[in-house]
């Protein structure tokens, strides 16, 4: 049976083939490649990841300048401006703008004494957009960097009503062609969405990334706290009171950057806000607002998809905010909207996939804030990188019509018992199709406190490797917990989606956490991250999301819901994981590994003695993970 790889090495395709793919929903392309166009011309070409002869750079330079902008409330928010110059000379038309909502400060004083600012922006090629005739503006939150005013984490509604005037605001000005866009990553992406929902009306395009959308899925994933954040927390908090934020042109003397500093003190920080709501339900001891019923993306993306603002979505496959960037995707369900996914982590982003992310960048702000008829809104909505193509050749991409996949094929795998011989675990079970006939079966592991997936993995989930990189090898970790493996696989096997661990367990504590690792077993015994998922089994209870969750398990955490675990008696577990596109190539294994702890990133209250968890695997409780496969 043939994998996907065969649709993208050949730069033709037999018609079979293609109508093959075309009536799966997928149109398969090299990004930078003559074959990925679709526009090809000898002067002009505007496809995926390839744009010429539409656009040109029309300028050499940039002239910074920075001040205060006055938003309704009468707060100050510091922005900078930098404009595009030729011969040294600033431009005379006017121009499109686009605006990045900065959390993470907009400039910081080098040592040398020089200034960090946008220009020197890690995700976005400023300079080229400069050069191809935008102006670009950077700005600092309320309460961040070098504005007045205090902050409200998280998802402050002022972020919004804030945006909304410094849009319009630069739609005024002199300079501007009164068209505006919005860029940025993270909080910023979040801030984008939510401003699009207020439906300024001179924002035409935005193209956040790694946007969150439902924070408390973020900071209590499945009702687990995760300390990841509060090592973040402090440290963004940090950024708010640090003197070396770039103060504006007029404000020599620092003045009036230390009036603001001190203004921050008095803002919420991250640690408090997550440690003081540990329910989704949770009432801000300060405000009495549920802040994470009361914020999520669910209660903007009607506005967001009323306001007929373009969005450019953009994640990597391995990002802790993957799912939260296709909930804003699914949920916007009017209005014009494209999504590229790509093979990244939340860091150690290739340097190709910044080229492209301009790229694309270009062709979407052209066809929104200039009028170029480049054919971008003609792409398929949803571009992915092809599973397992990530290589220092480049990454191969596919179009896509919608998510999850048509052709999608959810196959439940069953645990079961025999050992695989492939790990030294606490049980070294197996993994098969057929569901268990035994009428008792179940694996037992004392939880340990003590573990963590690797010490490279500061955040969930774990980074994959980099081009030419070997992915880190987990059958140490697999080795602490229980495990389930399957057989060597006969063929290649494409997972693309969200896998689902059920899990039927009991404890001899009243609770307990669990983690859940799916990965790819190599012939050698090396163990890699594929996907993962997180639950504490007092958050069992699933219900009706209030937004679009895909039709997946959605444990609703609030705190009628909670329910201890009667001792010996089975309960089930439905954890959904974290969503992926992968190969498990031809003589490979996937194997399913337990384990009660994640000491690098989650708090698991200790118990003394340490409990026993048991997974149970028999006709009745038959435990199991969901893999969405795509057929060959």
């Amino acid at each position: 049976m043939p994998s996907i790889e065969d649709f993208v090495t050949r730069e033709r395709y037999d018609r079979r083939k293609a109508l093959k793919a075309a009536a799966a929903g997928i149109f398969v392309a090299s990004a930078g490649t003559a074959a990925a166009s679709a526009m090809a011309s000898s002067s002009r070409e505007s496809a995926f990841g390839v744009y010429r002869g539409y656009s040109s750079e029309r300028y050499d330079g940039w002239q910074r300048t920075s001040q205060y902008v006055a938003v309704r409330d009468g707060t100050r928010l510091a922005i900078d401006i930098f404009r595009p110059t030729l011969g040294g000379k600033l431009h005379a038309e006017r121009l499109p703008v686009i605006w990045e909502p900065k959390r993470y400060q907009r400039a910081t004083v080098k040592p040398d004494s020089s200034l960090r600012t946008t220009i020197d922006s890690d995700l976005t090629d400023v300079p080229r957009f400069l050069k191809h005739g935008y102006v670009v503006v950077s700005v600092d939150r309320r309460g961040t960097g070098a504005s007045f005013g205090t902050r409200d984490e998280l998802s402050d509604p002022l972020d919004a009503t804030d945006g909304y005037d410094i849009t319009e605001w630069l739609a005024e000005q002199s300079w501007s062609n009164s068209k505006i866009g919005m860029f940025g990553a993270s909080y910023e992406g979040e801030m984008q969405l939510r401003v699009a929902g207020t439906r300024p009306p001179h924002l035409k395009a935005i193209m956040p990334e790694v946007s969150p959308f439902d924070w408390y899925w973020i900071v209590h994933t499945g009702g687990i706290h995760r300390s990841s954040f509060n090592n973040f927390g402090a440290h963004v908090s940090q950024l708010d009171l640090d003197p070396k934020n770039g103060a504006v042109d007029a404000d020599a003397d620092q003045s009036l950057l230390n009036a603001a500093i001190a203004e921050h003190k008095a803002g919420n920080s991250y640690r408090a806000t997550a440690g003081a709501l540990p329910a989704r339900d949770s009432s801000d001891p300060v405000t009495g607002h549920r802040n994470w019923m009361e914020r999520h993306g669910g209660i903007f993306a009607d506005d967001l998809s009323k306001s007929g603002v373009a969005v450019y979505h953009r994640v990597g496959w391995f990002a802790g905010v993957m799912v939260d960037q296709l909930a804003w995707y699914i949920n916007q369900k009017a209005g014009p909207k494209k999504m590229m996914v790509g093979p990244w982590g939340g860091r150690g982003v290739p340097p190709e996939a910044f080229d492209l992310w301009a790229t694309e960048g270009l062709r979407f702000f052209d066809y929104w804030l200039k009028d170029v008829p480049n054919g971008i809104m003609d792409d398929p909505p949803i571009h992915s990188s092809v599973p397992n193509s990530h290589s220092r050749a480049g990454t191969k991409w596919r179009g896509l019509q919608k998510w999850p996949l048509p052709g999608e094929t959810r196959t439940d795998f069953f645990f079961r018992e025999g050992k695989s011989g492939t790990v030294a675990s606490i049980n070294d079970g197996r993994l098969a199709l057929e569901r268990p006939n035994a009428s008792e079966g179940r694996d037992d592991q004392p939880v340990r406190f003590d573990l963590a997936y690797g010490p490279t993995r500061p955040n969930l989930p774990t980074d994959p490797a980099g081009p030419g990189q070997t992915p880190a090898d987990h059958s140490g970790f697999d080795a602490q917990g229980l495990t389930y493996t399957s057989d060597p696989l006969l063929e290649d096997l494409e997972i693309t989606g969200h896998p689902v661990a059920t899990l039927w367990t009991s404890s001899t504590a009243k609770d307990c956490d669990y983690f859940v690792k799916l990965q790819d077993v190599g012939p050698d015994g090396a163990s890699t991250y594929v996907s993962e998922g997180a639950l504490r089994a007092s958050c069992r209870k699933t219900g009706e999301p209030p937004y679009d969750f895909m039709g997946l398990p959605w444990p609703t955490c609030r705190l009628a819901d909670r329910a201890d675990m009667a001792p010996g008696k089975p309960a089930e577990l439905a954890i959904t994981m974290t969503p992926i596109s992968y190969i498990l190539q031809k003589g490979h294994r996937f194997r399913v590994t337990i384990t009660g702890s994640e000491t690098a990133i989650a708090v698991s209250p200790e118990i003394d003695p340490p409990p026993v968890m048991s997974i149970h695997r028999n006709q009745v409780h038959g435990s199991s993970i969901t893999l969405p496969i795509i057929p060959a």
